[in-house]
């Protein structure tokens, strides 16, 4: 996992940072960033969807077998 967070590009560690670490709402991202709470919500989502196929090619996660 220490790989994939390597390699993600900087605003999606910090969305997911926020996210799932501070447990921000979408909507206190959206306040902290500047942006709309539906621009957040749609960057999470990529970002969880980038990071899931990063390890899904690794074999870790549902269905990979770990």
């Amino acid at each position: 996992v220490s790989g994939a967070l390597a390699r993600m590009k900087p605003r999606d560690k910090e969305l997911l940072w926020l996210a799932y670490v501070g447990e921000a709402s979408h909507r206190e991202i959206a306040d902290l960033k500047g942006v709309r709470e539906t621009s957040v919500r749609i960057q999470l989502f990529r970002a969880r969807q980038r990071l899931a196929g990063f390890l899904r090619r690794r074999g870790i996660g549902a269905g990979g077998g770990s």
